[in-house]
């Protein structure tokens, strides 16, 4: 900064002399004297006190004052109902996936292996003609040679004919098993009906679905076998009646060249009649 002015004249000035003590004091400048208190940087110091009190003094009469916003208010209700109406659908969601990843209670599931086995018994006796007979192919060719002449007609035919009513009697044991599984059956769809009415989700008719599919293959099981022993009784009955013709044309054929075999030269017959 610049000194400031001085009121000291130059002593050839022909004005008075000042008294010493106000002859050279300085000129003031007014724009930037400063109160005595703001002198020093106490001033400040207090002003920021005074500045920290009345925060300290504000700020519980502000806390105590609510301003009320109805905007506001009505933005934030609507914001939070979109929240809770997004976290019920969430919920109902995770409901339905639960539901559908149930499972049935309980499955109308049936049980043929039972009668099956049975019939296949009763098919695959020792020495049968039925289709699961064991070697029933050689027992077949030893009943129906075919091109075998008879040799004891009373003994052969009856084993024949006793072969072949066994086989009638095989299949009709094996009727009866499958008509023991019509019942079982009427209920498991009767079953499902209901069930069909009252499942919930993708994985119970998946599973009702399976269960359907399941019932089909049994029933595909049974009409197989009931092919089966139809097929095999014709079969033998059929084979029965060739057999007998081919068995007696071929006797009758060994008969006569037997017959032809038998003759001998003629003999000279004489027509004369002797006294």
């Amino acid at each position: 900064m610049s000194p400031p002015l001085s009121l000291c004249h130059p002593r050839t000035s022909s004005k008075p002399m000042l008294p010493a003590f106000r002859a050279c004091q300085p000129v003031r400048n007014h724009r930037n004297a400063r109160p005595r208190w703001a002198r020093g940087g106490r001033g400040w110091r207090a002003i920021a006190a005074i500045g920290m009190v009345l925060a300290i003094v504000a700020t519980p009469v502000s806390a105590q004052i609510t301003v009320y916003d109805p905007a506001n208010y009505a933005e934030n209700v609507l914001h939070y109902l979109s929240q809770l109406t997004q976290i019920k659908n969430q919920v109902q969601q995770l409901k339905y996936q639960l539901q559908a990843l149930s499972k049935l209670r309980s499955a109308p599931w049936r049980d043929v292996d039972q009668p099956l086995r049975v019939i296949d018994g009763v098919m695959g006796g020792v020495r049968s003609l039925g289709y699961a007979a064991s070697g029933v192919e050689t027992t077949f060719q030893g009943y129906f040679p075919v091109t075998r002449r008879v040799a004891d007609w009373p003994s052969e035919q009856r084993a024949q004919s006793q072969a072949e009513i066994n086989v009638f009697g095989a299949a009709v044991q094996a009727t009866a098993q499958q008509q023991a599984t019509v019942a079982p059956g009427a209920a498991t769809v009767q079953r499902m009906k209901q069930l069909n009415e009252s499942v919930d989700g993708h994985e119970q008719a998946l599973e009702l679905q399976n269960t359907a599919a399941v019932y089909s293959a049994e029933e595909l099981m049974l009409l197989r076998q009931a092919a089966m022993a139809q097929t095999n009784i014709q079969a033998v009955y059929y084979a029965n009646q060739v057999n007998a013709i081919a068995q007696r044309d071929a006797t009758v054929r060994a008969t006569l060249g037997q017959l032809a075999a038998m003759q001998g030269p003629p003999t000279n017959v004489s027509l004369r009649v002797t006294p």
